[in-house]
This record gives C-alpha cells, sequence and structure tokens, in this order.
C-alpha cells in the first residue's frame, strides 16, 4: 500500500481523509434523499428548489441539494393543459379592476378559476377560489359539468370559511369572463355580499390562480390513487387541507397560507407586508 501511495503521489493520511470525505458525502446524500422522500409523499409533485426552501439543511446548500435530487430522479414532471375551461363572454359589463392595486390583508382579493382533471377519460371540473394576500384556498367544488352551479358551491364554501356573507369593506371578485361568473344567479351571490366584482380581458390577468390551478393538480392529484368520483372528492379536499396548512410559499417568508393568516393577525396594519398586484 505505502508503494501504491508514493507511486500515486499521496501519502496514507491524505487517503485516509479522502475516505472519510467520501463516507461522510455519501451519508449526506442518504440524509438528503430521504427528506426528499418524506416531502414527496405529503407534497409528491414539489419542485426541488421548493423542497430546499421548505426545509434548508445546514447540511448542504441549495445547488447541492438539487444536484442530489436530480442525481436520484427527482426531476419533475411538466403537463399541459389541453383542455379548454374557459368559454369567455363578449356581453361582461365588468372590467378589471387590479390595476396597481396594493393589498396589505385578506379579504380584499379572492380570484378564481376552473381546472379539469381526467378521471379515466372523463373529465371533472374543479374551481377553486384564492384569497390572493394570504395565497389560502378558501373555496372549492367540483362537478363533471361546467355548469354555474358548481362555481356556487366554491362561493358558498369562501362564505363559510371566511364565516360572513358581507364585505362593505370592498373586497374585489376577480375571475375571467366565463360564463359562470356572469351568471345570475352567481353575480347576485356577489352583489348580495358587496363584493365588488373585476374580470379580466387576457389570461395572464388571472396569474395567481393560474399557478395554484397548476400546483393542485399537477403537483398533487394526478400523482394520486384516483378511479372512482367519491376519491377524487375526499383527495381534492385532502390535497386543500395539504396545500393550506402544509406547503410553505417563500412570498410568505416561508409559512403556510393558513401560518401567515394567524401571523398577520398579530400584526399593526402598518407592519403588514405589502402586495402589489
Amino acid at each position: 500500500m505505502n508503494r501504491i501511495y508514493s507511486h500515486c503521489g499521496i501519502s496514507k493520511q491524505a487517503h485516509h481523509q479522502s475516505m472519510q470525505r467520501q463516507r461522510a458525502c455519501q451519508q449526506q446524500e442518504r440524509v438528503v434523499v430521504g427528506l426528499m422522500l418524506q416531502l414527496r409523499e405529503i407534497h409528491p409533485g414539489m419542485g426541488l428548489r421548493t423542497m430546499y426552501e421548505h426545509h434548508r439543511p445546514e447540511s448542504v446548500g441549495r445547488d447541492a441539494f438539487i444536484s442530489i435530487g436530480l442525481k436520484y430522479g427527482f426531476r419533475t414532471k411538466v403537463f399541459r393543459n389541453k383542455t379548454r375551461t374557459t368559454f369567455s363572454s363578449p356581453y361582461s359589463r365588468y372590467r378589471n379592476l387590479l390595476t396597481d392595486k396594493t393589498l396589505d390583508g385578506t379579504d380584499q382579493l379572492w380570484t378564481s378559476d376552473i381546472t379539469y382533471f381526467d378521471l379515466n377519460g372523463q373529465f371533472f371540473y374543479i374551481v377553486l377560489i384564492l384569497d390572493v394576500y394570504s395565497r389560502r384556498i378558501i373555496g372549492h367544488s367540483v362537478a363533471d359539468n361546467m355548469r354555474a352551479a358548481n362555481n356556487i358551491r366554491a362561493l358558498k364554501m369562501a362564505f363559510h370559511t371566511r364565516k360572513t356573507t358581507d364585505f362593505h369593506h370592498g373586497l374585489i371578485h376577480h375571475s375571467d369572463r366565463g360564463g359562470q361568473y356572469v351568471s345570475d344567479d352567481y353575480v347576485g351571490l356577489l352583489e348580495g355580499a358587496n363584493v365588488r366584482i373585476s374580470m379580466c380581458d387576457q389570461v395572464y390577468e388571472n396569474a395567481h390562480i393560474e399557478r395554484v390551478n397548476g400546483t393542485i393538480k399537477n403537483q398533487y392529484l394526478v400523482h394520486r390513487y384516483i378511479t372512482t368520483f367519491g376519491q377524487h372528492l375526499k383527495e381534492l379536499d385532502r390535497t386543500i387541507s395539504t396545500y393550506n396548512t402544509l406547503r410553505p410559499h417563500s412570498a410568505l417568508g416561508n409559512l403556510t397560507p393558513c401560518a401567515f393568516e394567524q401571523h398577520i393577525k398579530e400584526l399593526e396594519a402598518s407592519k403588514r407586508p405589502r402586495l402589489t398586484i
């Protein structure tokens, strides 16, 4: 062995130290991979960068964390939405109220949208309502059709979540110009609750809820074993609970939406973070 060390130009001590570093790196990889497996059990489609921000392990930096994840096959799959869920009304009388809008609390801006879920070749349509300031999903519903009744159920859940149907302080409800959002029953609920109605002209003007739609469907639901509508309902409820209570957001100081809402209750209005739309 001494002749081999001499031939390679290294000392026995250097070789021993190199082996120790290699074993330490292997142990570090095992710990990191174990952490990734635990996170993917709860958040099956969570990306590597988000996983790192979630835990920020002291023993490894972000780039090394991502490299280990890629090495062990934790790359996320990108799903493309090929089904149209918005059939805009050309007669919408509501304009976009969000130009240069600044938020400093919950129940100032809700936004809603529809996405689809393919269950054995049959489409089911998911409606989500998001409080943009806290990123909390406060209302949801799913149906095998795109009638306004599905959206109304989600809206009533949002009212129930907030324990009120009177938002006289100026809550804005923002959506695309889909026919469900201009139905008489839906508009009547909003107006009866003193909610101002805002609608976008372009898809990118509803980006907050579009992003959440993708997260719920592509990072959670598509990874679940769902074969029946009943399972779909159960998994949607579980996924949204996970999203609201267990998934941290960098924009919220790495708090979950529910934790962030609790946090801002303890702050004076002047000390709350501002969100500009």
